[in-house]
């Protein structure tokens, strides 16, 4: 007869109860060791409302509204494009997902994904791929590819390899293309160009190098071949060779900072490659932060010494933030954290709040004063991105020293 004092019933019994109780605890202190999403963190709403800008002007096909004004009754034709800004638009709504642990617009970023690499992913020869730019859209007389374009895409379309989104292929193709436009010194070039079917060697633009070096290193996270390191390690070093001697300091390069930082996180470099990238990303952060305006009174108090645009600050922060994890100095890293915290300060006040343009940035923080130029008030969808980064990035900051 069943009885529930039987040692044969009692005892699995016990054993069971303690295996639900344990579980229960378990998960309860999971819960709190991991985060769902970052709601409860300064600039959750922010980032949401900017993320759900985004979100509203993709199109059908999967095409940005490029541009948008803060007066909903001027209205652009959206014939003007870029696609690098394109792939940096991307590579932020992926940034959403890693740091902000939301998945709500993943499907959106898939949609104008599939539209980038089909629309703008060209191959240049049987081994290269390369992000083309249409001359109709960039006001250019000849079609080209900017190295540049191809880095920062490799940063967003990295990831989706594992959802079978984009072939290995095109991806190395597009590794091989920024290989082949980089010289011996380390320098990559800016264009080529299609017609003549050859490089560009006299055009400069001097944010390229950085945003192949950081695409290079997203490449050898999913396919590690040395020549992918090899390459970013090169373009950084040149970067840090022809910067580090300039008089006011290095010129500020968010996209290498953060490949820098990837570098970094991946533990791969040589002590003495360490340090000198490590001194180039201070050296680069020392003059930005002496011209932030820290005056309290003052009408732009977080923002820089004729700097008020928010693409602008945007990228300053994500680059700051990028050094933040460069740094071993706990002092700079503070001042860092400080510095992060009146810029993104400044950007949340700059940001669109109501209407159908909510979470636009627009091109100046001076688009609500009456009698500026037109202009200010344009909203660019890379202003946006860049202010996604931004927010995001200082979060990871702030998770990081809430838990000392």
């Amino acid at each position: 007869m069943f009885s529930l004092v039987s040692p044969a019933v009692f005892v699995p019994m016990i054993f069971v109860l303690l295996i639900i109780v344990f579980a229960f605890f378990f998960s309860r202190d999971a819960k709190k060791l991991h985060r769902t999403s970052t709601k409860g963190m300064p600039y959750y709403d922010e980032i949401e409302t900017s993320v759900g800008y985004i979100a509203r002007n993709i199109l059908e096909d999967g095409r940005f509204k490029y541009r948008n004004n803060v007066d909903p009754d001027i209205v652009y034709e959206n014939n003007t494009y870029n696609s690098l800004r394109h792939a940096g638009t991307l590579y932020s709504m992926y940034l959403y997902e890693k740091l902000g642990l939301e998945n709500r617009h993943h499907a959106l970023r898939i949609l104008s994904s599939k539209y980038f690499i089909k629309r703008y992913i060209k191959k240049v020869d049987k081994t290269k791929y390369a992000v083309f730019s249409i001359p109709e859209e960039e006001g250019m007389n000849i079609p080209i590819a900017k190295s540049g374009a191809s880095g920062v895409a490799l940063c967003a379309l990295c990831n989706l390899l594992k959802e079978e989104i984009i072939d290995l292929k095109i991806l190395q193709g597009l590794g091989e293309f920024l290989l082949y436009m980089q010289n011996k010194e380390g320098n990559i070039y800016a264009y080529y160009d299609f017609e003549k079917k050859d490089i560009n060697k006299e055009a400069e633009a001097i944010y390229y190098p950085g945003e192949a070096a950081a695409g290079l290193v997203f490449l050898y996270e999913i396919d590690p071949q040395a020549k992918w390191l090899e390459g970013a390690k090169k373009a950084l070093f040149y970067i840090q060779r022809t910067q580090v001697s300039n008089p006011g300091g290095p010129i500020f390069d968010h996209w290498a900072t953060l490949a820098i930082e990837k570098l970094f996180e991946l533990n791969i470099l040589a002590t003495r490659e360490y340090e000198i990238l490590k001194d180039y990303t201070e050296k680069m952060a020392l003059p930005m932060l002496t011209a932030q305006i820290t005056n309290k009174n003052h009408i732009y108090y977080g923002a820089f010494v004729d700097n008020i645009r928010p693409c602008s600050l945007g990228t300053i922060m994500e680059g700051l933030a990028s050094i933040y994890f460069c740094t071993d100095s706990k002092q700079l890293q503070t001042i860092i954290y400080k510095s992060l915290a009146l810029g993104c300060m400044f950007l949340s006040r700059t940001q669109v709040k109501t209407g159908e343009n909510a979470g636009g940035l627009p091109n100046s923080a001076n688009w609500i004063k009456p009698g500026v130029t037109p202009n200010a008030s344009i909203i660019r969808i890379d202003n946006v991105q860049h202010v996604i980064c931004a927010w995001l990035k200082f979060q990871k900051i702030l998770q990081i020293r809430r838990s000392y």
